[in-house]
This record gives C-alpha cells, sequence and structure tokens, in this order.
C-alpha cells in the first residue's frame, strides 16, 4: 500500500521537487565519488556499489556514469534554488548538485581522451537524456559527444529518425549519423 501523506499545496510542491533534488545530488555524489577513484587508478563501480552497500544509502541512482539530465531533475534542481533565493534561503545543495554535474562532464572528457585515440570514431547508441527517450532535454550523453567533437573526435550517432532530426535542428552536420529502429 502507498504511503499516503497529507499536506498543504505549498508542503506537497516543495516535496515533490526536494525529492527530485534528492536525487540530483546523490547523483551528483556518486559521480563525484566516481570521478575521484577513476583519476585514483580505481574501479568507481567497486567502490560505489561498497557505499550503496550500507542500508542507510541504498544503491538506486548510485552509479557512476552520465550525469543528471532531461526534463525534470535539472528544472527541479534549479526551482527549488530560486524558490528558496526568493525567501530568503540559499539552497547550496541544489546549485552544487548543478556545479558538480557541470564538472563531472568536463572530467569525463578528460579521462575519454586519456584513454582513447583521437584516430579512433566514437559511437553513441543514444544520445537521448534516457535510452528508450526522444527528448533531448539537457541529455547529458548529447552534451559529451558535443564535447568530444570540439575536442577533434569523429563522433557517429545511432539514433532514431526522430531524434537524428532534433539533433541535426541545434547541431548540423558535427556528427555523422546512423539510423536506427
Amino acid at each position: 500500500t502507498p504511503n499516503i501523506n497529507r499536506m498543504s499545496r505549498v508542503e506537497a510542491e516543495i516535496t515533490k521537487i526536494g525529492l527530485n533534488c534528492f536525487l540530483t545530488t546523490k547523483i551528483s555524489f556518486a559521480n563525484m565519488i566516481g570521478d575521484i577513484v577513476s583519476f585514483s587508478g580505481g574501479d568507481p563501480n567497486k567502490v560505489l556499489s561498497a557505499i550503496g552497500s550500507d542500508s542507510r544509502i541504498g544503491s538506486k541512482y548510485l552509479g557512476y556514469g552520465y550525469g543528471y539530465g532531461g526534463p525534470c531533475f535539472p528544472r527541479d534542481n534549479r526551482a527549488l534554488a530560486i524558490y528558496a533565493n526568493d525567501i530568503g534561503v540559499t539552497a547550496l545543495i541544489s546549485e552544487a548538485s548543478d556545479k558538480s554535474n557541470e564538472q563531472h562532464l568536463e572530467y569525463q572528457v578528460q579521462l575519454f581522451k586519456q584513454d582513447n585515440s583521437i584516430d579512433k570514431p566514437v559511437e553513441f547508441d543514444y544520445v537521448s537524456y534516457k535510452p528508450q527517450s526522444t527528448m533531448l532535454i539537457e541529455s547529458q550523453q548529447l552534451l559529451f559527444a558535443k564535447s568530444l567533437v570540439d575536442e577533434g573526435y569523429t563522433v557517429i550517432l545511432n539514433e532514431r529518425d526522430s531524434v537524428i532530426q532534433q539533433v541535426k535542428e541545434t547541431y548540423g552536420d558535427i556528427f555523422e549519423y546512423r539510423r536506427r529502429d
């Protein structure tokens, strides 16, 4: 049975946004730890698995990979910070999560460049913000692919027609495109 919590509209909205902000913080934390482990020569998945095995933390949203994106997480994170500021409270954690998400992308590019030759094309199976979506809103995968192009890599996007059309509208032919079903 689901939990039912009675509250005002303001409390309900802050609850909804707060939940998403907690997840952006957890994702940012996982990627920060993963970056530290990667730059130290270790395996981020081993460390994050151990951290996630603590029942107080749990393993959901505690994986190393792309930062958060999509239509909800970034928007809600920023909305909470703006609302908090409007009422005289500083939402440092929301602001830090956004900054950490941006910095993680920079670290991903650095790590990729260390381990991959610029002469070998890079293929992406999807660049939407999650695999089954066609949304590109703040897609970290797409930003990563664009960053690699900016570094001189040839990037091939294996995507659906609708996604390719959206990417082409913004980026033109900076990528190579392969259609998939």
